[in-house]
């Protein structure tokens, strides 16, 4: 259920029956020359749709307010501070739990995301919150079989930002938005232009740049619908299964109320 399209009846019913909502998270940044500057925002959407057709909840607009810092230089980039980006998040889902949510769902997909999610999650356990926050990203929790049926489909081994894989379940999200006569016709492979620091375990804010100039790996030159609508299908299917167990989880709320409970007693004893 896409929360836009909803009425009050059927949101409010919608929250009663499911108590989740889902939010999707991406960036507006590069993805080499032939994908959209919105895609991953767009798939980890479309993939929470998908989702919840089979596992109800209700699905919030795509929301791209992050962090996108390594990709700050390319144009097409919308960046934020990142303190504003923390408020703003935390604000959103204060908002969306005062609604009735008891549980909210992250669904991320854009990688820049990862670290910003956990330091996030962490950070609200320093005040209480009216909702349960749990957190995933696009294309986890997958069997071993279906891992195994997602690799057999590429042509190349390379596989990451903007390649083979993402060109090709974005364009089973949007068949007909890819410029996929733009995309580099070799494998694009990182430079390693760190390697001298990594082999000391070193490292640098500008790593992924200093692979990826372009903001581009592998060889999306052979992405396809057809493969991106297997991936969908199968990313679609895992993430209903973990909607079902946040949904049934009832230890994260039990938890919550006792480490809460334990900040307030904290010190009382003095």
């Amino acid at each position: 259920m896409r929360w836009e399209y909803l009425v009050p009846k059927d949101f409010e019913k919608a929250v009663e029956e499911t108590g989740l909502c889902i939010v999707p998270t991406g960036s507006l940044e590069r993805h080499g020359e032939h994908l959209p500057f919105g895609c991953d925002m767009i798939i980890s959407h479309t993939v929470a749709c998908k989702a919840a057709e089979i596992e109800p909840a209700v699905v919030f607009p795509p929301y791209f307010l992050m962090q996108v810092h390594e990709a700050a230089c390319f144009t097409g980039t919308v960046n934020f501070p990142q303190a504003f980006a923390i408020e703003a998040f935390g604000l959103l889902l204060k908002s969306i739990a005062s609604n009735g949510f008891k549980k909210i769902l992250v669904v991320n997909g854009h990688g820049g995301n990862i670290h910003m999610l956990d330091y996030f999650a962490m950070s609200r356990l320093d005040e209480p919150t009216d909702y349960i926050l749990y957190h995933t990203n696009v294309g986890e929790g997958l069997t071993d079989e279906e891992r195994a049926k997602i690799r057999s489909l590429w042509e190349t081994d390379i596989l990451g930002h903007a390649c083979e894989m993402e060109t090709s379940l974005f364009m089973a999200c949007c068949p007909g938005k890819v410029k996929l006569e733009y995309a580099p016709q070799k494998t694009v492979e990182p430079l390693r232009r760190f390697k001298h620091l990594w082999e000391h375990g070193v490292h640098n804010a500008l790593w992924w740049y200093a692979d990826y100039p372009e903001n581009v790996v592998g060889n999306a030159s052979y992405a396809s619908e057809e493969k991106g609508k297997v991936v969908l299908d199968i990313y679609a299917k895992a993430l209903a299964r973990a909607i079902k167990a946040v949904k049934e989880d009832t230890e994260a709320p039990r938890l919550q109320a006792e480490f809460t409970q334990r900040m307030k007693n904290k010190g009382a004893k003095y």
